[in-house]
């Protein structure tokens, strides 16, 4: 019987059947045949097998990325607590009229220096100057009482309780004169030390009563850095010991801790901390945002560009290193000190290899081929 002919479309389909099933077969070839390792299991009966695979431990893992690396030592250096802070006059006082009246005169503006007993402002004396006056003639005349009493006590012709009389008379007398005298002297209102007058409250004609602010003065020499160490370091600065303060407009000052608080914030857990800047013209003003760097002791740390510092899953700084067999470590790390081109870092080992370059792209355990930078 004579066989039906195949068509041209026929024969390309099959040709193309054919084609996709070599290249799946060669693929299948070149992805996963080769020789693995495989564990085989007969079953009770015969019927199969089972393969697994094996997962090749940290030694045996090959070699990955490329990463350039540094070796890195430790050296010991003085770690500094830094702390953020403001400045604060030494002493600053608000001063209050002692008594009342009417300012009648003032001294020195807002802003200006005042010496230590230099009158800021002046009442009206009214009718102190004839109480004083008063005061004055009453105690001349209970004076003359009391003499008179204690010559008629020699005479016994005066009894003692009266002589007691007499005599308590004289220094209520003695009394209310130095009273009136103080009052006078209030009137004058002067500068209880050197320092600035930071603000005036009265003008020329108010009337102001005991207890009404008159000014406020401040005292800058020397001006005091303040800041709030953490419970960690506390322990380590010292009452006496040197440190430096940098302001916002970059200006370095050296000033001496004068003051470390026994107790701290209960709301903060941070103790506060002063040193005392020498500012003899004033040209340091109060109330600038500064840095404070303080000396906490020795430690062994590593210097480090901040560009090597990297976060692990949780958050944590730190540095990634490759150890002896190629595989790739994260050390946590504190930084206890800063310069202008970089940082010195603590938590690393004496001696440490640093990838310097790549740490972005390798994963802590993966098997890396270091390459050391050349210096």
């Amino acid at each position: 019987m004579k066989r039906p002919m195949l068509s041209r479309s026929s024969l390309m389909a099959t040709g193309l059947a054919s084609a996709v099933a070599v290249w799946m077969l060669t693929g299948l070839a070149g992805s996963g045949a080769g020789p693995r390792d495989e564990a085989v299991a007969a079953s009770p009966n015969g019927a199969g097998r089972t393969s697994v695979t094996a997962q090749p431990d940290a030694d045996t893992r090959p070699a990955g990325l490329r990463v350039t690396v540094r070796k890195s030592t430790a050296e010991a250096i003085v770690r500094d607590v830094v702390v953020n802070g403001r400045t604060e006059p030494s002493r600053s006082v608000e001063i209050k009229a002692e008594t009342e009246g009417r300012i009648v005169e003032l001294g020195a503006e807002r802003g200006a220096k005042v010496s230590e007993g230099e009158r800021i402002a002046r009442l009206d004396v009214r009718d102190r100057e004839a109480v004083i006056e008063r005061a004055e003639a009453l105690i001349e005349f209970r004076r003359q009482q009391y003499e008179a009493a204690t010559r008629l006590e020699g005479q016994q012709l005066i009894a003692q309780l009266q002589i007691a009389e007499a005599k308590a008379d004289l220094a209520t007398a003695e009394a209310d004169l130095a009273a009136a005298r103080l009052d006078l002297a209030r009137t004058s209102i002067t500068a209880p030390f050197d320092g600035m007058l930071e603000e005036r409250s009265v003008e020329l004609g108010d009337y102001v009563g005991i207890g009404d602010p008159i000014a406020q003065i401040a005292d800058n020499d020397p001006l005091i850095a303040v800041g709030e160490v953490s419970e960690r370091d506390v322990r380590a600065i010292r009452i006496g010991s040197l440190g430096r303060v940098q302001l916002v407009d970059g200006t370095i000052l050296e000033g001496v801790v004068r003051y470390v608080s026994p107790v701290s914030d209960p709301n903060t857990r941070t103790f506060r901390i002063e040193l005392a800047i020498a500012n003899p013209d004033n040209e340091l003003p109060a109330g600038m945002t500064a840095e404070i760097r303080l000396p906490a002791g020795e430690s062994v740390a590593h210097f480090l560009s901040p560009a090597l510092l990297t976060l692990d899953d949780t958050g944590n700084i730190g540095v990634k290193t490759v150890d002896d067999q190629g595989i790739v470590r994260f050390h946590e790390v504190e930084i206890v000190r800063s310069a202008s081109d970089g940082v010195w870092v603590t938590g690393l080992p004496n001696e440490a290899v640093v990838i310097t370059v790549g740490q972005g792209f390798v994963a802590v355990g993966e098997r890396v081929e270091p390459v050391y930078a050349e210096r």
